[in-house]
């Protein structure tokens, strides 16, 4: 089975997806897929989990700690020596989380070859480990730098204060320092027999490379913060000096993937391209999961950098959760207990609003935090912030977090969250729900007016098919599970929450066409295609949204809204599920890397394997084929696509495999694409690991 991605040649305009594509990562720490010379300029960084900063005015995003794995040659830089280049090969093997990079430099007097291998540690996830090897094709004198690079890339920084550099007993130590305390600290031993001089965290020396011969530098690097420790130094002191050798720590990191593989591993005979990538997929789901915490969740972007704030969006349960409860059951609760964690936050956004009850962020960080501006898009043209309403309106997010609580219940059939406060989360939320809905005077309809719905482009609608159906699922699930786990859920108020819940209005299936109306008023809009739209543009970065965007008045929708909802509640006959695929497929731009998935899902309800497989493709290669929207407006969103990722996941197993869990059992309905003889992996239910076989029909 393959395991290995390579990328060759060294082409500058790379360095973005490069970055997400070869990316190594622990659950705690993620570092980005970067030759090991590279700074801010080629946007390496190690970017750190559930700790964030906000300077001055600029957006609050997570912290990335000094780079503790610097490395340069004189001469053979990729940047700055690009015309020496002979040779250059970038790769990731999946199989244990290890990043290689090849590269021969024509140097004065001969020819170099650096070889660089790293991963972020499974075993100990506050350490990194490189090895750095030099090779000559004849007599050389290099000039080296390598230890902790001070310049740490930000996009909306600079975050620190300053940064204290020292060495001591052969470790090098980086105190990184914010103006409101918070400390990151990197710590480095660096194994070198050459004379060298320190300064500003880096080494200076001069190697003497005789041709053939192979020279190796060891790097062993520990993180650590003032969110983990009162002493962040000196626990990174101790990790380093305590720590084991490369080739220990690369065993202990061999055993500690195997062991995550044996649980995830998918093989699919007959596509070694579609099996390569779901694999490609979950290991950077793993690469990701909070393991090490108790109640921490999984940002939009991954740990690939501070785009979207380094936030946790509805994506972590409606997209990634379905591949921890199949792989990683602890980390499924982990991020389900943030969620009950940051409960207060929730309630003090809806109090914000004069709302009751539990109204999530939609951009989370730590505490709850809403990270969403009310400006959140930049216009290309005028250079000034457009206000959106994303933060005050994209009210199905709570709907989100009792979806996921409510699956984790179903699926591991443990109730141990619902007693930690799952069912109160549930509650509030519930609450939230009754405090926005409206009463007609002259009906018994309820509605949710002024909201956005998946579709981002259409903003401040009424009655979005989508929101209302998670919403009713919210109000049903309190009346199912409050009464045995919730303390204040008075009788009284869940007879109310089951009244809303009839009354509240759906948008039901056209009687001639099946067709469910997205929100009120979208079959009035203008029935423009996708690249009728597109041609509007004047810029290739333009939002497509908000009150002047190009789609805003259209038919054109972001990514899957009513489709989500086809596949998220069910419900619905089979012919209505194809009326609304072919009724919106066309009609969707796929801007958002959520989009694909779903549609491959509905796809293969109504027995369409072949038209699925594309979005699937899509979905399982957003990282691998890169290129995707690096731009809203003009602030960056580029990064990894975990959702995607995730979706990937949720289109083989559910489907393409047709799995169904039926109590403590399951049901297979396959619907294999082309090709396709034999699938088998594991997946986690009810506490026991089961093995899925499917073989496909003979033809």
């Amino acid at each position: 089975m393959q395991t290995v991605i390579e990328k060759k040649g060294y082409d500058p305009a790379q360095n973005a997806d490069n970055g997400n594509r070869f990316l190594t990562g622990n659950g705690y720490m993620g570092v980005r897929g970067t030759p090991c010379e590279f700074g801010p300029e080629g946007m390496a960084a190690v970017n750190l989990a559930g700790i964030y900063h906000q300077k001055g005015d600029a957006w609050r995003e997570p912290l990335n700690a000094p780079n503790p794995l610097y490395f340069e040659a004189e001469g053979a830089s990729l940047a700055a020596d690009a015309g020496n280049i002979l040779s250059h090969a970038l790769s990731l093997d999946i199989a244990d989380g290890t990043f290689h990079r090849e590269t021969a430099f024509s140097l004065p007097g001969g020819v170099l070859h650096i070889a660089q291998e790293r991963f972020c540690s499974m075993a100990q996830v506050h350490l990194l480990a490189q090895r750095v090897t030099l090779r000559a094709s004849g007599s050389l004198s290099v000039s080296l730098r390598a230890g902790i690079d001070s310049r740490v890339w930000d996009i909306h920084g600079p975050h620190y204060d300053r940064i204290d550099f020292a060495r001591e007993d052969g470790v090098i130590v980086a105190d990184a320092v914010t103006d409101d305390g918070k400390t990151v600290c990197a710590a480095l031993r660096l194994c070198t027999d050459e004379p060298c001089a320190f300064s500003g965290g880096l080494l200076s020396l001069t190697a003497g490379l005789r041709g053939g011969e192979v020279y190796a530098y060891e790097f062993i690097a520990a993180i650590y913060t003032s969110a983990d420790c009162a002493d962040p130094r000196g626990a990174a002191l101790r990790a380093v000096q305590e720590s084991p050798g490369y080739d220990a720590l690369l065993a202990q990191q061999r055993s500690a993937w195997n062991s995550l593989w044996d649980d995830a591993r998918v093989i699919i005979d007959g596509d070694p391209r579609a099996e390569f990538a779901v694999n490609y997929s979950l290991y950077h789901l793993m690469s990701i999961a909070p393991r090490h915490a108790r109640d921490l969740s999984v940002p939009a972007r991954g740990l690939s950098g501070q785009t979207y704030k380094g936030a946790i969006f509805w994506d972590t349960e409606m997209f990634m959760l379905d591949f921890y409860l199949g792989a990683m059951p602890q980390v499924a609760a982990s991020t389900l207990r943030y969620r009950i964690a940051t409960l207060p936050g929730a309630k003090k956004k809806a109090a914000e609003y004069g709302l009751s009850g539990a109204f999530y962020a939609w951009e989370s960080q730590e505490g709850g935090r809403e990270g969403c501006s009310d400006y959140n898009v930049t216009d290309v043209f005028t250079g000034r912030p457009m206000r959106t309403f994303f933060r005050d309106k994209q009210i199905h997010i709570s709907a989100a977090v009792v979806y996921g609580l409510k699956k984790y219940f179903e699926r591991t059939g443990d109730d141990g969250l619902m007693r930690e406060g799952g069912a109160q989360v549930i509650l509030e939320c519930a609450r939230f729900y009754m405090s926005l809905m409206t009463k007609r005077i002259l009906s018994d309809t309820y509605d949710l007016c002024d909201v956005v719905g998946p579709d981002e482009y259409h903003e401040r609608v009424c009655n979005n098919a989508y929101t209302n159906e998670m919403a009713r699922m919210t109000l049903r699930t309190a009346c199912s599970l409050c009464p045995q786990y919730a303390t204040d859920a008075h009788p009284d108020e869940l007879a109310a929450f089951a009244d809303a819940a009839g009354h509240l209005k759906r948008q039901q299936p056209d009687p001639q066409t099946g067709v469910i109306e997205q929100f009120d008023g979208y079959f009035a809009l203008e029935d423009a295609s996708v690249d009728a739209v597109r041609a509007r543009l004047k810029d290739p970065r333009e939002y497509w949204g908000g009150a002047y965007g190009v789609a805003a008045h259209t038919q054109v929708i972001k990514q899957a809204d009513v489709i989500a909802l086809l596949y998220m509640l069910g419900g619905y006959d089979r012919s209505v599920t194809e009326a609304n695929y072919d009724y919106y497929e066309p009609r969707t731009e796929h801007g958002s890397s959520l989009s694909a998935c779903m549609y491959a899902l509905c796809a293969c309800m109504i027995g369409r394997p072949e038209e699925a497989y594309p979005l699937f493709l899509k979905s399982a290669e957003a990282d691998i084929q890169g290129g995707g929207k690096q731009w809203a407006g003009l602030v960056y969103i580029g990064g990894t696509h975990p959702a995607a990722a995730g979706g990937a996941y949720m289109v083989l197993l559910f489907g393409f495999l047709g799995l169904r869990f039926e109590g403590d059992g399951f049901s297979l309905h396959p619907c294999l694409p082309k090709g396709w003889t034999r699938v088998s992996m594991n997946v986690w239910h009810r506490g026991t690991r089961r093995r899925i076989v499917c073989e496909a029909l003979p033809s």
